[in-house]
């Protein structure tokens, strides 16, 4: 996770990472969230993939952790539609940096 990343998340979660069921349950959800929204990059496959089986959801997002319940999977998926400006945002500097080279 970025710095950026970071801040963005903080935001949502209200600055302070140790809330709820505190910072390494947070942090989980923040990279999955990322992982889901940089994968899947709407609002609507994201609800989809959240309504998808488990063998579904590993086809649509093969890098998601197996390791989730389904607390840190449902807060992934809403924080991944949160976040989904900044992947528009990265995916604009990314073709901003292809032009630049």
């Amino acid at each position: 996770m970025t710095n950026e990343d970071h801040e963005f998340f903080l935001g949502i979660i209200g600055g302070d990472l140790e809330v709820g069921f505190g910072k390494k349950y947070n942090i989980f959800c923040c990279e999955e969230a990322i992982k889901i929204a940089n994968t899947l990059e709407t609002k609507d496959k994201i609800v989809e993939f959240h309504k998808a089986t488990w063998d579904d959801q590993k086809l649509m997002v093969p890098s998601i952790d197996d390791d989730h319940s389904g607390n840190t999977f449902g807060m992934s998926c809403k924080l991944a539609i949160s976040y989904l400006p900044m992947v528009k945002s990265n995916k604009k500097d990314e073709k901003i940096d292809a032009v630049i080279k």
